[in-house]
């Protein structure tokens, strides 16, 4: 039986997507660089927000200094504007609802940043989350494990009774890196191939699906 639910943030509990080009987008434009499709960034997402920079930055402006800046500007226009059209997916809320009503231990473990990872749960989910752990420094970004045992211990949580939920392959080998059970849903930024691929334990193309694997898992 699953005790404890671990999510992914961006492309499993909020879709994040538009507010993250835009701020993406916002730099490419302060410096006259091509600015990059929804689409684009799509494809971009899901390592952390300093791969991300790394990754809409042209070739010449790839230098460590550069880089920073530019992460520093992305960071504080997200910041001012990362709920301008994020939303969560359809059904999370009265998931998320139902799951601790039942007395499940609801956690979110991101490869975003702590703080906007904590800003954003709190506006959308307040009050919903016993834990959530963002990017800080000296923790390696996802698949790498250290993240979601840092959450497992603080919970106290069993990995049996643990499972791990994500929109993206990086998702899926994490939990598996944890030895934990992972659970891919097709509504976010990957494609359900992609999910299947990296060995997804579970699919689900819904929340009430979500809800309904996690209380038979």
């Amino acid at each position: 039986m699953i005790h404890t639910v671990i999510f992914d943030l961006d492309g499993t509990l909020l879709d994040t997507i538009e507010d993250l080009a835009a701020a993406g987008n916002y730099v490419c434009r302060e410096n006259g660089w091509p600015e990059h499709s929804v689409a684009e960034f799509r494809t971009m997402v899901g390592h952390g927000m300093a791969n991300l920079v790394a990754r809409f930055s042209p070739p010449e402006a790839q230098d460590p200094a550069q880089l920073s800046d530019t992460l520093r500007r992305f960071g504080g226009y997200y910041g001012a504007h990362g709920t301008d059209h994020t939303r969560p997916y359809p059904g999370i809320e009265a998931l998320l609802s139902q799951l601790k009503g039942e007395g499940r231990r609801l956690a979110v473990y991101s490869n975003k940043a702590d703080t906007f990872s904590q800003a954003l749960i709190d506006f959308y989910f307040p009050g919903v989350f016993d834990l959530v752990k963002g990017k800080v420094a000296n923790l390696p970004v996802k698949p790498d494990p250290a993240g979601i045992h840092a959450v497992m211990t603080e919970l106290g949580a069993d990995p049996a009774s643990t499972l791990f939920v994500g929109d993206s392959s990086v998702d899926i080998q994490t939990g598996h890196n944890a030895s934990l059970r992972a659970c891919g849903v097709t509504w976010g930024f990957r494609s359900r191939e992609s999910l299947v691929e990296a060995g997804a334990d579970f699919l689900a193309d819904t929340a009430a699906e979500l809800g309904d694997i996690i209380r038979r898992a």
